[in-house]
């Protein structure tokens, strides 16, 4: 009975786990022209690759480990990264329009310019990433981290940045326009002219940032936490501030 049991439960175990077998010839096919629209790339070992310029829209690359690769000005558009490693990538200007990001992890990669509009990010690390100038306009990226990261003048306008991490990340004249900021963590946050017009930022802690000439015209400031915040010139326009921590 007992080595049934234990059959029957690896049976069980086997089948709930993913399919990680990419195909062959679209991988053959990447590596010999750099480029593999909507193939099935799943678990590949693309460490260090070169694959400037590749078109990988709609490619399945989850589990794939992209490692340190090169990705400069690549159309990911509408792929499937769930859970790859793009630790160290280089991907400079590359699209990643419509991704599905959930879970991967981008620690210390550079997508500066890159547009990530549109692409679902939950609980992706970012961390210590370079994505300055970069666009995550209507973005679903709640639980993301973002912490040390260099975002200098990137666009969340319309994200959902809800529970987010930003632990001293540089976000100076980033867009938060219209953002879901609700219980994101934003301490000692570089803000300085960021703007946050009609963002919802409930419950947000922003304690020791730099909000220096930040803009908060039409913000939803209930429960937010600014204590230690730096807030000269700032703009508060038409927020909504109520128990408003400072």
């Amino acid at each position: 009975m007992g080595k049934k049991i234990f059959v029957l439960s690896l049976v069980l175990f086997l089948n709930t786990m993913p399919a990680l077998a990419y195909n062959q010839a679209d991988l053959d096919r990447l590596l010999a022209t750099g480029s593999c629209p909507h193939g099935n790339l799943t678990g590949a070992q693309l460490a260090n690759a070169n694959l400037t310029y590749a078109d990988l829209t709609g490619a399945d690359l989850s589990f794939t480990d992209l490692e340190g690769a090169t990705l400069e000005s690549a159309s990911l558009t509408g792929a499937k990264l769930v859970k790859a490693n793009m630790k160290n990538v280089y991907a400079e200007k590359a699209n990643l329009t419509g991704a599905d990001l959930s879970h991967a992890n981008l620690r210390e990669a550079t997508f500066s310019r890159a547009d990530f509009s549109g692409v679902n990010a939950f609980r992706t690390s970012f961390s210590h990433a370079i994505i300055d100038f970069a666009t995550f306009r209507s973005a679903d990226i709640r639980e993301a981290t973002f912490d040390y990261a260099n975002g200098y003048s990137a666009d969340f306008s319309s994200a959902n940045l809800a529970n987010s991490w930003f632990y001293q990340a540089d976000l100076r004249k980033t867009n938060f326009t219209s953002a879901n900021l609700y219980n994101a963590k934003l301490q000692n946050a570089y803000l300085s002219e960021a703007t946050f017009k009609y963002a919802n930022l409930t419950q947000s802690i922003l304690s020791a940032a730099d909000l220096t000439k930040a803009d908060l015209d039409g913000a939803l400031l209930s429960g937010a936490d600014i204590i230690g915040a730096k807030t000269e010139d700032i703009r508060f326009g038409n927020a909504i501030i109520t128990d408003l921590k400072k």
